[in-house]
Parts: C-alpha cells; sequence; structure tokens
C-alpha cells in the first residue's frame, strides 16, 4: 500500500475517535507533507535510510521532520494493527527538541499581566499562571466545571476521545476566584474564556504580542505553565502534589523536569562534594 493510503486510513481513525481540532490540524499539515515528499512510495519501501534521508533533506528543523515523521510511524502501526498492511517494524529515528528552560519572575509576571488589556487575554493568563492547565484546557473550560462551592476547578472533558494529554481537578487559588467569578458572570457562550460571546480558539499569537510589550522573549503559553510548576517546587510544594497539580500521568515526569527546582536538590550529594575539597572530615 501506498504511503499516502497509509496516512488516509490513519486519518479516518482518527477523525472516527473525535480527536481534538487542534490536533487534527496538526495531523492533517504533517499528513500533507509527507504525502508531498514520500506519499508515492509503497510503505515496504520505507527503510531505516530514506527515513534518515527525509529528515536530513528537509528544509526545516530536524525536530520538526522528527515529529512529522512520528504521524507516519503512527499510521503504519495503526495499519498494521488492523491487518491493513504487513509491515517489518522498526523504530524511526528522532530528534528531541532541547529542553526550555524559561519561566518567569514575579516581576516578569507583574510586567505580562500589565500588557495583558484585553479581557479574554487578562482573564486566560490569571488562569494559567495559577492553575498551571494547559492552554487547551483552559480554552475549553467551561462554567458549570468551575465549583464556587467547594472551590473545585475540573479542566477534565469527556467529549474528548483517543489519545490526549490529560487534565486535572484542582483546588481553585482563592485569588483567582473573583476573576473567574466575574468571567462566569459575564459568559455568553457558556465557556470561561470568551471574546465577543465566542469561545476563544487559540491564544497563541496574544500571548506572544503581550510578551513582546512587556520586554519578554521566549515565552509562549506553555511558559505560564512551566512558570507556575516551578515557583511551586522552588516554594516547597511536595512533589507528588506539583504532579497531581499538573495533571501528570506519573511522579517521575514531573521529578524528571522540576525536581532541580527544590532548594533542597541534591543539597546533601553537593555538601559531601565541598567537604572534599575544603579539608574536612567526612
Amino acid at each position: 500500500m501506498k504511503v499516502f493510503k497509509v496516512l488516509d486510513e490513519y486519518t479516518r481513525e482518527l477523525v472516527a475517535r473525535k480527536t481534538s481540532t487542534k490536533n487534527l490540524q496538526r495531523h492533517h499539515s504533517a499528513v500533507r507533507i509527507l504525502t508531498r515528499h514520500i506519499g508515492d512510495l509503497e510503505h515496504y519501501e520505507l527503510t531505516k535510510k530514506n527515513i534518515r534521508d527525509y529528515i536530513r533533506n528537509r528544509d526545516v528543523k530536524p525536530q520538526t521532520a522528527s515529529r512529522e515523521l512520528d504521524v507516519l510511524s503512527s499510521a503504519l502501526n495503526f495499519c498494521n494493527n488492523e491487518r491493513i498492511i504487513d509491515w517489518s517494524i522498526f523504530k524511526f529515528e528522532k530528534y528531541k527538541s532541547p529542553a526550555r528552560a524559561t519561566f518567569l519572575s514575579k516581576k516578569d509576571i507583574d510586567a505580562l499581566l500589565s500588557e495583558c488589556h484585553e479581557y479574554h487575554l487578562r482573564t486566560w493568563m490569571l488562569i494559567a499562571l495559577s492553575t498551571a492547565a494547559r492552554s487547551g484546557a483552559i480554552l475549553g473550560l467551561k462554567c458549570d466545571k468551575v465549583n464556587f462551592v467547594d472551590g473545585i476547578i475540573d479542566f477534565r472533558d469527556e467529549s474528548i476521545e483517543g489519545k490526549h494529554k490529560p487534565r486535572s481537578v484542582i483546588k481553585m487559588p482563592e485569588a483567582l476566584r473573583p476573576y473567574l467569578e466575574d468571567a462566569v458572570s459575564k459568559s455568553v457562550s457558556g465557556y470561561v474564556v470568551e471574546k465577543d460571546g465566542k469561545p476563544v480558539k487559540s491564544i497563541y499569537y496574544d500571548c506572544i504580542r503581550a510578551a513582546q510589550r512587556a520586554g519578554l522573549k521566549n515565552v509562549s503559553p506553555h511558559t505560564m505553565r512551566h512558570t507556575c510548576a516551578v515557583h511551586m517546587v522552588k516554594n516547597d510544594v511536595p512533589i507528588y502534589e506539583v504532579s497531581k497539580y499538573l495533571g501528570h500521568k506519573s511522579i517521575e515526569i514531573t521529578q524528571k523536569h522540576y525536581a532541580k527546582f527544590s532548594p533542597d536538590f541534591m543539597k546533601k550529594s553537593s555538601n559531601v562534594g565541598s567537604m572534599l575539597i575544603q579539608g574536612q572530615p567526612i
């Protein structure tokens, strides 16, 4: 079966799973590029060599080409599992983006909030900074998922089917309560974050422009989630609680990304290292 048909089979499956619009858009973008470059190959003609060549010859960062190939890998695995094709599975070469260490100081946060002039942007930003929820979870938050009586915010969306990032249920930050009450009382669409009475599909460019006005570099919507998590760990919030707040599937994920920000991170090990070069008895 030709690669473009393999991709088409997988696309129909994602649509049937009711994959989120955002993820489908990314998928369609990758499919268009893959089809243009290797769509006419038979699936059995794929080798580690032409996968490496695809990454090297694409006029984009290797990480971008690798993400496109993730779509192809998933499509091949799906079709193989469904017995649509017979494919000798091999691992595609992976290129991961370097970890982004950007997080905002309190001064940066104040500067950024001062540049959030539009109501929908400021509402989103306050929620993002205080709840560490992902951008899509905030934009998809409905008013009936905010429980003011018990002080709970439920970011889960039962309508999402298939593979997706986990979403958390958290205790409402008290400082956020008046802003949520105001947003809910004004909502026309039923969503907490809205503009002109309609849900907001993307906050990305609004966020970037506000950061630029504030004089901040390398800031994206995800920076707010990272910032919240870093400051929690810096303020001695137990890593298990941080993990639950972020909605991570396992505490190991949280430890991998955030343990280093704890005041006690490797403190005893570092102290022993100091003793060894200071001539102190051990």
